[in-house]
């Protein structure tokens, strides 16, 4: 009797916390996609979100032709401790992925998505904490109702980026109407791909919207710099086949070819056939002296050499027709992955900007100024592109006095030594390193302000700021000056 009572009470006690461990065991989460091998935090234990997963950030670009942009962003951001990127694209082309896969991220990345699957009614889609409409002046519209549902039901932030700063002050195209529940909320923010873009937009277009002259909301508006590392050449030593780039458009309205090929052909030229410069205000213009310490005989065969040089066109569209005196040094190159397109571009001791309209002064932001800057090769530029493009320093272009054309600057820079022409080039390198290094920590601290701002713990009060003692002083001007267009102080929740 006793040694059944015994056994009966070893049951009851056994049935007892069997019935207590399902009970009150923490409650089952649905799995998500997210892999073993998913790193939430850095080596080092950091990360950016309080809670203990993957900080998801969806690139959304639905326009098709802005790999440039997207991989620049992709540097900054996919860097975050922990974060675990997707992308949701109409387009990915020229081998785009293939470079953005070389960059040192916090997670490998994926392959693109088609632009319809961003938000479809998948259980297995994890919420973005973050969304970065890389065309959002599409991507706005094209997800409204996507994008509505993330906005009401989810503490999703946007980082809302800016191509053509002009266009969101018209009514037409409807992005009043898409940002404005956003702006509200405080929920998003505008990142131009300029100083001088961030500018009009902040002036001119959004000052237009019910929201901000009636409301009173001032939505905030910074400027990202949309560059980011490839693997280069080394900087050409020969100076025997010089080669300079003109990318964009082959549009016979962007440019007066009949010019540029009756430049090349002076260029072709032996130095001591060229006619001598037109005489200056300041008097007849008086040849450069011979170097007495030199072998008369030696320098007399330098200039009278023919000169190789090569102008590369890089682009798309009609070719114009060449001159059959300059054709050999002509090349048209199109079509080109992005690895092939910067390495040309490398090559090259200048690039010449092609601006179509003024526009790109004021509203529009250039792709050639950041091309130039990812291939290491100085650009001619003038001191309102300087001051349009804030980011660049006069030590890292070749600078467009006012009295000279921009073929003048390129005879000018021929006449030069090649080892100042290196020189340059090396000064552009150092430059694009620094901006790069700088987006990295800029894409952390607008990230950890935003959070705070809506309400998102994070892990860490601290914000790796950028060192300001390693910054030129032009470019720490430059960055001082973009923080007024930003409000609220970085820390955590």
């Amino acid at each position: 009797m006793a040694r059944r009572v015994s056994i009966l009470l070893v049951f009851a006690v056994a049935s007892l916390f069997l019935a207590g461990t399902f009970i009150y065991q923490a409650p089952s989460r649905p799995s998500t996609t997210f892999g073993t091998d998913t790193n939430f935090q850095s080596a080092t234990g950091e990360r950016i979100l309080a809670e203990k997963r993957p900080l998801r950030i969806a690139f959304v670009e639905t326009g098709g032709s802005h790999d440039e942009v997207l991989a620049a962003l992709v540097n900054s951001w996919g860097k975050l401790p922990g974060a675990e990127l997707t992308f949701f694209q109409r387009l990915s082309r020229y081998g785009s992925h293939d470079i953005m896969r070389t960059f040192d991220l916090s997670n490998p990345i994926p392959d693109h998505r088609g632009m319809d699957d961003f938000r479809r009614a998948d259980e297995n889609q994890p919420v973005p904490d973050i969304v970065v409409a890389t065309t959002c002046e599409f991507d706005m519209r094209k997800y409204q109702e996507n994008m509505t549902v993330l906005l009401e039901n989810h503490k999703t932030y946007l980082f809302c980026v800016i191509h053509h700063a002009d266009r969101w002050g018209y009514e037409k195209h409807h992005l009043e109407e898409a940002l404005t529940p956003w702006v509200r909320a405080n929920r998003a923010e505008f990142l131009a791909l300029s100083p001088h873009t961030a500018e009009f937009l902040l002036e001119q277009s959004l000052k237009k919207w019910k929201v901000v002259k009636e409301e009173g909301h001032q939505p905030l508006v910074r400027h990202f710099v949309p560059v980011f590392p490839v693997q280069l050449p080394p900087i050409p030593t020969d100076d025997s086949n010089l080669s300079f780039g003109l990318q964009g458009d082959f549009g016979q309205e962007r440019r007066d070819y009949k010019m540029v090929f009756r430049r090349l052909g002076e260029f072709l030229k032996p130095a001591s056939a060229k006619p001598l410069p037109p005489s200056s205000p300041q008097g007849p213009a008086v040849p450069a002296k011979r170097d007495e310490s030199e072998d008369e005989e030696a320098q007399t065969k330098i200039e009278t050499q023919p000169r190789n040089i090569t102008l590369h066109l890089v682009g798309h569209g009609r070719h114009p027709p060449v001159p059959a005196e300059v054709v050999n040094n002509v090349v048209f190159d199109e079509g080109l992955n992005y690895i092939d397109f910067y390495t040309i571009l490398s090559r090259c001791f200048a690039l010449l900007p092609a601006f179509a309209t003024p526009e790109y002064l004021d509203r529009k932001a250039s792709s050639t100024v950041p091309a130039s800057l990812i291939a290491g090769t100085p650009l001619v530029a003038t001191k309102a592109i300087i001051s349009a493009y804030a980011y660049l320093t006069e030590e890292a272009v070749w600078l467009q006095d006012e009295s000279e054309t921009d073929f003048d600057v390129i005879g000018r820079v021929l006449r030069m030594s090649n080892e100042d022409r290196k020189a340059k080039s090396t000064k552009v390198r150092e430059l694009r390193q620094q901006i790069i290094d700088e987006n990295i920590n800029l894409a952390r601290k607008w990230t950890l302000e935003a959070f705070k701002k809506i309400g998102v713990r994070t892990y860490s009060c601290v914000v790796a700021l950028f060192d300001r003692k390693t910054s030129t002083p032009k470019v720490k001007r430059h960055f001082e000056a973009g923080e007024r267009y930003r409000s609220g102080e970085s820390g955590c929740v």
